[in-house]
């Protein structure tokens, strides 16, 4: 249920929500915004009844064990009602809603009561004075603020209604905030009378302002300006009223137990801040309306401001509250009491009524309230009795209401006067004159005296004498109001002089008028200062040109602009053709009574001219290239007015006619001389200047002779004005030159009044103002160079005067130099206007000459870079801290963030015009011109000021603490920005990207004061209280300083995070800070919930502590340990609520960030938490099945789950939150994955969206709501198989083998998108890279790299850092190009075409999961064979295709590789037999030779896992196509199976070559590039390299048709060399084994006997002298020493080469060769004599004596396979060899040369028949030899039982002995 707080905020932020506009566009909900002015609906029988059906059992069952008791709140509404008189129903919402926001209030109280603790002390003041130690945890106090809290939610029921009532007082107000919201938007498009596309439509939204006319048409203005009789102003009024009236009686709450204060303040808080958005309502809709108000309204509202004095004395209860807000109230009610009147509309009224107007007359649009004259004269009376008293607040109400009745005064005597010389022509007529004259003349004197509009009116005349007009009878009315005297000028002169209105115009102007400071949104105070314009315009006609008048119309212009006392630094506040200063220049009213009278005075009175252009100065026009209109006001005037010395006589008197004040001069009159020339002959006193003509020169110095001049005072000494063209900016410049020159030139008329440095602020403003006008139009238009040539203009036109040499910037930074100077030694506060003025210069000349303002701080004393003495701490500390107030510090720091800008944006330079930029020539931009050391030491020297800055100033005096806040925002936002531009990009591990270096030094001197891990507790400190008291002091802050406050919090949770965040990213030990913090943790808790906008920030710090703490080697620091149990409880019930009810999608992706990183970063309680909704340590020690059957109704996931059970309404950037919340839980907690069973719909609903991806995306509907977010889809779709993945493994490890069936159907798109080749753009990144390093220098792309300062989201700044690269390239006007198709725009695409990437990588890497899931449950299945085999191919194809850049394609060739061959590994285990998966080998092949087939190459690259990997896959589809059932061996082509299985079909065809191929680039010439390489570079190379290529031979010689290219084959093997390689490896093997362990031998034996398989090759081995060149080597020479090696000997691997390698090669090549080798076989055996006499002795039976220790080296009477292998092998050779023996010539040998090899036939047979009769023996000495035949020792016997076996090892066992034998007894035989 969500509370009207979330509205009134999200709609403070205006946020375009779909939650909200459906929430707000309920007819009940509306229907409450409606009603928000009048009373609340009252108890009543029927919201009796039905608040009794809706609590009765059959709605709700009563139960007190459940969290709510329904009974309880059955008496709690009916409490409520009673109390506060509404209806049951709205109680019964409130008692509810309090139910809900229970967590809330436990969190407060428990982080209150805790988090003091850990809040420093001595460090940041009194105020936060520690109860605990600092490091002390809460849960380690004898009393826990939990206890606290438990104890005050469980106490009687006044506690709780207490709660309740406040809550009922919180929905009120915000109910009207919210209403007022609505109606202002609609009330403002009204009024601008626009489009709603238009303008103001950008910030509201469309749905809002149509709310917003819906609630005004219930109100009765119903899309009319003029509302009825009962409209929503007497509403309006009466609320108020009854507001004021609670404020009197209080509320009345527990009576009988007597007053509540707490409550009873915040009684009188509600109804101070529902008064505060009344008025705003009914200022607003004053403003707006078209004609004047009806007299309901006005005497409504008048008679309620007399009954209260306008609140000007107002007493109440709450005062300390009341004097918060006591200064809004009364601006509001002085600025809705003038806006009432509508003077404009009223005025233009008065003059339009004719001679006729009677008081029954009724104007378009309703009825004016000037036509009730009781009304009036009520008016009259109240404003009289309020004038009486002086009021303020009424002043301005008063004198709008004197001027009204002065124009009422003069229309009626008009009128009167109109109607009788009228009556007296026509009396003329009647008595026979008839003298044309005469009628002529009566007629002109009609004409004259009536204004043109009446003329037409009483066109028509009457004979008959007329009645008196209603001006007349409402003018006789008013004068009846008992004053003294005339009641008119007794009004006029008790605003101006007795209330002194125009001081109070002035007030409201800079106070609430158009402030920066205020917390609001389109409110009425960017409108009210137009009616105040429109006063002073009006009162133009009664108020002479005085001081006055023209303060108040500078403080109407410039509104609360400052120099740097505003949390902005000053800057042009209006745009083109709109504000205040345009107004007042395009009124010739404003500019011939104020702006012209100045003019005419200047320079005798220099500051009203000053200030006035200062005003005017913000305003620029596109047709003035952006120069302020008042700059050719500035540049050329025709006259001065000066004041002439007493002694001064040179002049003459003109002639006397009329004019007898004109005199004229006899000689030159100076307007300044030298010091030296003072007193000589005027002429000759001028300084002379080379810069302009000598007559030029002359006009800006003197007044020539001969010039005429009117003299203005008469006294002496005289003020004339002349008639002298001279330029007045030049004069100014001038003056500043006479106020720094050494030799100083001196005015020759003195200031009457204002001491010389007022003066020169001035100037320096006005200056700073036109430059600041000059930079905004260029950014406007995009045009820098314009800004750099207007800013030229205007300082020239200043210096147009100045001596040989000076320019006026020197001028000025020589006025700050001596200034500073004199500051420190302590002066008036006038130097220090002229510091902060020149401050403000320096930071307006900036962006336009930086190359004038670095080097000029580089040796300023401000910093004090040369010598090491700031005076800007001399004067903080002699001046600033003494006075409380920091108005130059605030300058300071501001130059000090332009300084940082600036720096960043002309950090690069463009290269010059001879370099080619295709797309995006424009103009050269600016550069600094600065050297690099001076910007770098400027920078640091203003760091290290500002760090001592922001550690002090929180003991410092403030005399307006705002002006803290906003010191400590400013330095917090420096502070984060410096640090996120200097670690913001780039690469850590070089050095940083050169534009940033300069900035490098303080951000690295920031880093050292935060992140030390001793000595930072001050700062620690001071972050958290500046938390603290975001969080603590809302309350009594004054409503123009909340903006500050909540900038203060927001700028140091903000820096906060940035600091932990580059803590974990430089890799720095674990700071004070990060400690600190946890310690604090209930703080950032009560943060969370203290403010709306601070739960995105503060959610987003404590992501990153859990990220921090998890990099710690221990146990990371448990966050909810240090909160407390019911705090955490609490806590977690908010995050529940996640943004909910109103979606705050921002604010809602934060919060699953914060929760993934909970459940991922080992916070093992707040993760169990987050899964079950319960701490309780007790759910570890549940079993599963209890773990998820408890608490999930209340869990957090279970809330994702529910979210993401109807995803397709989720925008894309949540569900993807939501999603990677879930995946990383179900990763990190396994068991969680149950609960997807229990939620009916989760599973469904992830799994349907994945199987209608591609159809439901692409509907109309979708696309606009996912337009722009294809990657986020992709990103979506990834998480959602990962999930999947992880459930179908749970499901199979469950015996639910049918779950992955019936997902299969669906995953139909996820096949082909996650395979399919990412969308690179390679022509996108190409050439703007290209065009971007062609343009500028020292940057490239890559440095623009985003650094892991913070997690990489997919979008607009994925990969490029979009904001750091403003910085650095704003300047440019490349950077946006024109139509915004710069390079800005250009790197936004590339970032989302990245990030599109990304997604699909991220996608394949979670179907890669899946499908290796998959296939562990349905590899045996058919149709998912042919599936995979598809996925296979693809990844293959797609790794051959490829336009990634390398380092993207590296990383995703080598997962599709290892996917493919996972796949194959599984289809070849299932023995497919699917075309499909034949197929493979083309594909696989395609793969291997896009990347290169030189294994010297790749293996030698950073290729080499990806080639291993496909050299797997190459294996496998070739094994694919090997005939199932053939067995290792000899490959004899005159076999029937082969003949069976040959074919010549094309594809058969296909497969031999590309075998072929594969043979020749992989296998023949593979090897021989191995060797090579193991011989160069052994680290390259890997024993499996060698493995791979001998199994790729070994299928390949399988494939059936192969013996048919015999030629080709012994070919190919000849042309590489292949046995050589191979012997020769063999041969130096001995010296590449590692722990004596022969592997290169053992490859390079395996390897020819893969070779000897196929007899053609075989041969060839014969006949190269393969067994020569075998026994010469290193490793044969040491086995023929041994006496014998058996399976137990170290390194095993020398039986293995024996048993595996030796004596099956000799085997092949006796069968290949046959008789002409047998001789040979056998002396090569018989050197052999230790291993062949080891052999007959190996299956000797010993009994059966029992194993005590296993088998040892050399020990007899144990069997292993490898043995049994051994002796069949020598069995056969045996055999051949005495059959080729016994033949002798008849088979071609010499018998005598057949040696015998010593190995003892008859024993062995004897010793296994022995074994074989002695089976239960053999099935204890039989012992496995690696980790296959250790898994078949623990394997079942797979055969039919006939050997009686107990385990499948034995049962091989006993096979191959009896195979032993067969091979023996034929021997004999």
């Amino acid at each position: 249920m969500p509370r009207w707080s979330k509205p009134a905020s999200q709609l403070d932020r205006v946020p375009a929500a779909e939650t909200l506009e459906r929430h707000l566009s309920d007819s009940q909900t509306l229907d409450l915004l409606k009603q928000s002015l009048a009373p609340p609906p009252t108890p009543s029988t029927q919201s009796k009844s039905t608040f009794e059906t809706k609590t009765s059992a059959v709605h709700v069952v009563p139960s007190t064990q459940g969290r709510y008791d329904i009974k309880q709140i059955q008496r709690d509404t009916l409490w409520l009602s009673d109390q506060t008189q509404i209806d049951e129903v709205t109680a019964l919402r409130l008692v509810i809603l309090e139910q809900q926001t229970q967590p809330v209030a436990q969190l407060q109280e428990t982080s209150q009561a805790g988090d003091v603790s850990f809040i420093g002390g001595s460090s940041v003041g009194s105020r936060f004075q520690p109860a605990f130690a600092a490091s002390q945890s809460v849960l380690l106090s004898k009393t826990s603020p939990d206890d606290i809290v438990t104890r005050s939610f469980e106490e009687d029921d006044v506690t709780r209604r207490s709660r309740l009532f406040s809550l009922y007082l919180a929905e009120r107000q915000h109910r009207l905030k919210a209403c007022k919201y609505l109606v202002v938007a609609a009330l403002y498009q009204s009024e601008n009378g626009e489009s709603r596309q238009t303008q103001h439509s950008k910030s509201v939204p469309r749905w809002a302002e149509d709310l917003g006319y819906e609630i005004l048409t219930a109100w009765g203005i119903a899309g009319t300006s003029q509302p009825s009789d009962k409209n929503v102003a007497k509403r309006g009024i009466d609320a108020l009223r009854s507001r004021i009236n609670g404020l009197e009686t209080g509320s009345g709450i527990f009576r009988e137990q007597g007053p509540q204060e707490s409550l009873e303040a915040t009684w009188c808080e509600c109804q101070i801040l529902e008064m505060v958005v009344i008025l705003e309502i009914l200022l607003v809709i004053f403003l707006v309306l078209d004609n004047p108000p009806p007299p309901s309204s006005v005497t409504s509202w008048f008679r309620l401001m007399n009954d209260y004095g306008f609140l000007e004395n107002f007493e109440t209860p709450l005062r300390g509250f009341y004097d918060a807000h006591e200064t809004e109230l009364q601006h509001l009610i002085s600025l809705t009491s003038l806006a009432i009147l509508r003077l404009p509309s009223a005025l233009n009224f008065i003059k339009s009524v004719s001679i006729s107007a009677s008081s029954k007359e009724k104007l378009d649009g309703g009825t004016p309230y000037l036509f009730d004259s009781d009304g009036c004269s009520d008016i009259t009376e109240i404003l009289a009795n309020a004038a009486s008293e002086c009021s303020r607040v009424a002043s301005p109400a008063i004198l709008a209401w004197s001027i009204l009745l002065q124009t009422l005064r003069e229309q009626a005597f008009g009128l009167r006067e109109a109607r009788d010389n009228h009556q007296s022509m026509l009396t003329n007529d009647r008595s026979g004159v008839l003298d044309p004259s005469n009628n002529e003349r009566a007629e002109r004197a009609w004409a004259r005296s009536t204004p043109s509009s009446l003329r037409r009116q009483s066109s028509t005349g009457s004979d008959t004498p007329q009645q008196q007009n209603f001006l007349e009878q409402l003018l006789d009315k008013v004068l009846l109001v008992p004053v003294d005297g005339d009641p008119i000028a007794y009004l006029a002169r008790a605003a101006v002089d007795g209330s002194r209105v125009l001081s109070i115009i002035s007030r409201l102007a800079t106070s609430f008028c158009g402030r920066f400071d205020y917390d609001h949104t389109f409110t009425s105070t960017s409108k009210t200062i137009y009616i105040l314009m429109d006063l002073l315009r009006a009162s133009l006609r009664l108020i002479d040109y005085q001081p006055d008048l023209l303060e108040a119309t500078l403080s109407v212009l410039a509104g609360s602009e400052s120099r740097a006392g505003s949390t902005e630094q000053a800057q042009p506040k209006n745009e083109r053709g709109t504000g205040p200063a345009n107004v007042f220049l395009n009124d010739d009213l404003f500019m011939t009574r104020l702006f012209f009278q100045a003019h005419s005075r200047f320079p005798y009175e220099t500051l009203p001219f000053l200030k006035l252009c200062r005003a005017l100065a913000c305003v620029y026009e596109d047709q003035t290239d952006g120069m302020p209109p008042v700059w050719s006001k500035l540049t050329t005037s025709d006259s001065l007015t000066c004041e002439l010395p007493a002694t001064f006589t040179d002049y003459q008197l003109l002639p006397e006619d009329e004019e007898s004040s004109i005199i004229q001069l006899t000689v030159n009159l100076d307007f300044y001389r030298t010091s030296e020339s003072w007193g000589k002959t005027n002429h000759r006193g001028l300084k002379h200047s080379g810069q302009l003509s000598s007559a030029g020169r002359l006009n800006l110095q003197q007044v020539p002779q001969g010039a005429v001049g009117r003299v203005l005072s008469e006294t002496k000494p005289l003020v004339v004005l002349w008639q002298h063209s001279y330029s007045p900016l030049a004069y100014l410049g001038m003056l500043l030159s006479s106020g720094s020159s050494k030799e100083p030139m001196i005015e020759i008329s003195p200031y009457p009044s204002n001491q010389p440095p007022e003066i020169i602020a001035e100037i320096i403003d006005l200056l700073s103002a036109m430059l600041l006008t000059v930079s905004e139009a260029a950014l406007t238009q995009n045009a820098p160079s314009s800004a750099f040539e207007a800013a030229q203009s205007i300082l020239d036109s200043a210096g147009e005067g100045l001596g040989h040499g000076q320019d006026i910037v020197s001028v000025i930074f020589d006025i700050f130099e001596q200034t500073l100077s004199r500051q420190n030694k302590g002066t008036e506060e006038a130097d220090l206007n002229v510091l902060i003025c020149c401050a403000q210069f320096t930071q307006a000349l900036l962006p336009v000459m930086p190359d004038r303002v670095w080097p000029f701080l580089g040796r300023s004393n401000l910093i004090g870079i040369k010598d090491g003495d700031s005076l800007l701490r001399s004067i903080l500390n002699s001046n600033e801290t003494v006075t409380g107030k920091y108005s130059f510090l605030i300058g300071c720091i501001h130059l000090y963030q332009s300084l940082i800008d600036n720096a960043l944006s002309h950090a690069v330079t463009r290269k010059g015009p001879n370099q080619s930029v295709t797309r995006f020539a424009a103009p050269r931009p600016l550069n600094t011109g600065v050297s690099k050391v001076v910007t770098r030491r400027v920078l640091l020297g203003f760091q290290l000021i500002m760090l001592d800055v922001y550690e002090s100033n929180s003991t410092w005096n403030y005399i307006q603490v705002h002006q803290r806040f906003e010191i400590n925002a400013l330095l917090s936002t420096i502070f984060d920005h410096l640090l996120t531009c200097c670690f913001g990009i780039g690469d850590r591990s070089h050095d940083p990207p050169k534009p940033i270096a300069s900035l490098m030094s303080a951000g690295e001197q920031t880093l050292n004061t935060f992140l030390s891990t001793s000595g930072a507790e001050l700062t620690a400190n001071l972050l958290t209280s500046m938390i603290h008291e975001g969080v603590t002091e809302a309350r009594m802050m004054e409503p123009q300083h909340t903006l500050s406050w909540k900038k203060q919090t927001l700028s140091a949770l903000k820096l906060s995070a940035t600091l932990l965040e580059l803590n974990m990213m430089l890799g720095y030990s674990r700071s004070y800070l990060e400690g600190h913090y946890v310690r604090c943790i209930s703080l950032l808790a009560r943060s969370y919930t203290s403010h709306p906008a601070f739960r995105q920030p503060t959610i987003e710090l404590l992501a990153v502590l859990v990220h921090n703490a998890d990099l710690t080697d221990g146990q990371p620091a448990s966050l909810l340990g240090h909160m407390g149990e019911v705090a955490a409880n609490a806590f977690l019930e908010v995050l529940a609520l996640v943004d909910e009810p109103l979606c705050d999608r921002s604010l809602s992706v934060s919060i699953w960030n914060f929760l993934s990183a909970v459940v991922s970063k080992r916070q093992q309680w707040f993760a169990i938490f987050v899964l079950t909704g319960k701490a309780s340590r007790r759910v570890l020690q549940q079993s599963e099945s209890e773990q998820t059957g408890n608490g999930q109704n209340n869990s957090i996931l279970n809330v994702a789950l529910d979210k993401l059970s109807s995803i397709g309404r989720l925008h894309p950037q949540i569900a993807v939150a939501i999603l990677e919340f879930v995946a990383l839980s179900a990763d990190s907690w396994p068991w969680i994955l149950a609960t997807f069973e229990q939620h009916s719909s989760f599973l469904p609903a992830i799994s349907d969206y994945v199987g209608q991806a591609e159809t439901v995306l692409n509907t109309t509907h979708n696309r606009s709501i996912q337009g722009g977010f294809e990657y986020l889809r992709l990103q979506i779709l990834s998480y959602i198989t990962e999930i999947l993945a992880m459930y179908t493994h749970h499901a199979r490890q469950s015996s639910k083998a049918s779950y992955a069936k019936d997902l299969l159907p669906n995953l139909t798109y996820i096949i082909k998108a996650a395979v399919a080749p990412p969308e690179y753009n390679a022509s996108l990144h190409s050439n703007l890279r290209q065009n971007f390093e062609a343009t500028y220098q020292d940057l490239t792309l890559g440095d623009l790299k985003r650094s892991t300062l913070s997690s990489p989201r997919l979008g607009e700044s994925f990969y490029h850092s979009i904001d750091i690269a403003s910085q650095l390239l704003m300047s440019d006007p490349n950077w946006v190009g024109k139509d915004q198709r710069g390079f800005a725009a250009e790197l936004v695409r590339a970032n989302i075409n990245l990030s599109s990437v990304e997604a699909r990588i991220n996608l394949f890497h979670s179907w890669k999961y899946l499908a290796v899931e998959l296939t562990k449950s349905l590899g045996a299945d058919s149709s998912y064979q042919e599936m995979m085999a598809g996925v296979i191919t693809d990844c293959l194809r797609a790794n051959a295709q490829t336009t990634l850049p390398q380092i993207v394609f590296e990383r995703l060739a080598q997962s599709r590789a290892d996917l493919a061959f996972t796949l194959l590994q599984g289809l070849i285990d299932r023995r497919s037999s699917r075309s499909e998966v034949k197929s493979i080998l083309f594909a696989a092949w395609d793969a291997f030779r896009a990347h290169g087939t030189d294994l010297t190459t790749v293996l030698g690259s950073d290729r080499g896992l990806y080639c291993r990997t496909l050299l797997k896959v190459l294996c496998l589809s070739i094994q694919a196509h090997a005939p199932p059932g053939t067995i290792q061996g000899p490959v004899d082509p005159g076999t029937s199976q082969v003949d069976a299985l040959l074919t010549r079909t094309p594809a058969a065809n296909a497969t031999l070559r590309t075998v072929l191929e594969v043979l020749k680039m992989v296998v023949a010439h593979g090897f021989r590039s191995l060797t090579t390489l193991l011989h160069d570079s052994p680290h390259h190379v890997l024993p499996e390299d060698f493995a791979l290529l001998a199994a790729i031979l070994r299928n390949s010689l399988r494939i059936p048709g192969l013996e048919r290219h015999t030629t080709a084959l012994l070919s190919t093997f000849a042309d590489a060399q292949t046995s050589r390689y191979a012997s020769t490896l063999l041969s130096w093997s001995d010296q590449l084994a590692t722990n004596r362990d022969p592997v290169y031998g053992a490859l390079s034996i395996s390897f020819l006997l893969e070779m000897s398989n196929m007899p053609a090759l075989a041969e060839t081995l014969a006949v190269e002298g393969i067994l020569t060149h075998i026994s010469n080597t290193n490793l044969i020479r040491h086995m023929r020493t041994l006496k014998g090696i058996t399976p137990f000997d170290q390194p095993a691997r020398l039986y293995n080469v024996w048993v595996r390698g030796i004596l099956p090669l000799l085997l092949n090549l006796l069968h290949a060769v046959g008789a002409s080798i047998a001789a040979e076989i056998a002396a090569v055996l018989s050197q052999f004599s230790g291993q062949t006499g080891r052999a007959s002795k190996s299956f000797t039976y010993y009994g059966k004596a029992p194993i005590i220790n296993g088998p040892e080296p050399n020990s007899a009477g144990y069997i292993t396979l490898s043995m049994i292998s051994e002796a069949q092998t020598l069995a056969v050779i045996t055999s051949i060899l005495n059959t080729y023996r016994e033949a002798g010539s008849s088979a071609g040998v010499v018998s005598a040369e057949i040696v015998e090899i010593g190995w003892n036939r008859v024993r062995v047979k004897e010793d296994v028949e022995t074994w074989l009769q002695e089976k239960e023996s053999l099935k204890e000495r039989t012992v496995p030899i690696g980790e296959r035949e250790e898994a078949w020792l623990r394997l079942k016997p797979t055969g039919d039982g006939k050997f009686k076996a107990a385990n499948k090892l034995e049962e091989k066992a006993i096979e191959e002995l009896e195979l032993l034998m067969l091979l023996l007894g034929g021997s004999d035989e």
